[in-house]
């Protein structure tokens, strides 16, 4: 690993130095990584953990699955279940939040012209497979539409609660969103709806790591996240929590024998991990770091885990307020127990015409300055929000360089668009004079 002073001497001139953790990443040190919350980016010493159990699958695959296969599998999910407060039969190591997602949602048989109720704030993925199972059973999905900028939590529950009719059935809803940044009051979200005869899966992709999680405390009938975002973890890592009394609901999406069948002892393990834990013979040296992946996090800074999530938010927090002041934003988008470390705020609208794909200020951003941040029309053009996002490696001098970078952005697009508009005015006066 290397050491601090070793980083920051890597690190380009002209570009602001991050924190000593970053000596914890492999991550480029000729980029301003300040977008942890899109893709992650996995510690070293994990990776290296990963890499040695590859060499031990590949050094004699037979017997690692008939050997240590199992009791890996096993020793992952009680890690995460003491991490998640949960028990360990109600886990599944799963891929990532899309696989849970997926398995959650097609399992429930709906009637025609029942609801599935979700949000303006869900993640695109999670809208699509909600509308095929609608379609699939005559269902209908219904997006309840949350403010942002939003003035308390108690909007964004009445928000929801609005769109509940008789004949809502089920709920996908965010635990911590992933294009505004908004931690939504989900404890309070769940027992609403369950109060009103409605099972709510949380889509926790930014959940776990991102802020402690208690899984028996939420209430939820269901939760996945993915856990390459905040726990820091290899890609292809994430989990799904199904309470005890709804894991009979569950159906597999490939039927498939079980992986545990070499175990000497296969009543040690329930019709939950019989059933869904082996989807073919695959690389598991992701979700076997579980347990490493955990060491981590709660080693990284003294006070442990906890530790962590109150120097990221507190980063979080006064970063928000310093890029703010900055670029002349008054208003704050939320209160600051609605963000944990990631950051979004209202832009001014576009003033170029919408192109599709990466906005500009991405690519100028990128491009120019090596400045990994988000961008997006939201909810759609020439409305747009800003997303960066606070880890152990970033620091507070990056922040400020950002703002900076930003009102240099902003205001090369109004010299742009001031000349694109003067060649139009140039064109039409020609036109003009030639008729």
């Amino acid at each position: 690993m290397a050491s601090p002073e070793k980083v920051s001497s890597l690190v380009p001139d002209g570009l602001p130095q991050p924190d000593p953790m970053l000596a914890r990443w492999p991550l480029r040190r000729d980029v301003v990584h300040m977008d942890h919350g899109s893709s992650g980016a996995c510690t070293t010493e994990v990776l290296e953990y990963q890499n040695a159990l590859r060499w031990d699958l590949d050094r004699g695959s037979p017997e690692f699955f008939l050997s240590s296969w199992s009791p890996r599998h096993r020793a992952s999910k009680e890690a995460l279940a003491k991490f998640v407060k949960a028990d360990y039969d109600e886990l599944l190591l799963t891929s990532g939040s899309t696989l849970g997602l997926n398995i959650v949602t097609q399992s429930q048989e709906f009637q025609p012209g029942d609801e599935l109720l979700t949000t303006n704030h869900a993640y695109s993925s999670v809208v699509i497979m909600m509308k095929h199972v609608a379609k699939r059973d005559g269902a209908k999905v219904v997006i309840a539409k949350v403010p942002f900028p939003v003035a308390s939590p108690d909007e964004v529950v009445d928000s929801i609660l609005a769109c509940v009719t008789p004949r809502t059935k089920f709920a996908i809803i965010d635990h911590i969103v992933s294009r505004t940044g908004l931690v939504f009051p989900i404890k309070r979200i769940v027992k609403e709806l369950a109060d009103r005869g409605i099972d709510t899966l949380v889509d926790g992709a930014h959940g776990p790591g991102q802020v402690a999680v208690d899984l028996h405390d939420i209430g939820s009938a269901y939760y996945t996240t993915s856990c390459h975002k905040w726990m820091c973890a290899p890609r292809g890592v994430g989990f799904m929590y199904t309470r005890r009394d709804r894991l009979s609901r569950l159906k597999p999406l490939i039927h498939a024998r079980s992986g545990h069948w070499r175990d000497s002892d296969r009543g040690a393990y329930s019709w939950l991990e019989h059933t869904f834990e082996w989807n073919g013979c695959h690389d598991p040296s992701g979700v076997h770091s579980m347990p490493r992946i955990i060491e981590f996090l709660e080693t990284a800074l003294p006070g442990g885990h906890a530790a962590m999530v109150k120097r990221n938010h507190d980063l979080a927090v006064e970063a928000r307020k310093r890029v703010l002041e900055i670029l002349g934003i008054k208003d704050m988008p939320c209160p600051d127990d609605m963000i944990a470390n990631m950051v979004t705020f209202p832009l001014p609208d576009s003033v170029l015409p919408d192109a599709g794909g990466i906005l500009p200020i991405c690519r100028t951003l990128w491009e120019k300055d090596r400045a990994e941040i988000q961008c997006y029309h939201w909810p759609a053009y020439p409305k747009r929000i800003f997303r960066f996002s606070v880890q152990l490696h970033n620091s507070m001098e990056q922040f400020i360089w950002l703002a900076g970078k930003i009102k240099d952005a902003l205001q090369a697009e109004v010299e742009l668009a001031k000349t694109l508009q003067n060649g139009v005015n140039e064109t039409n006066d020609t036109v003009s004079q030639e008729h």
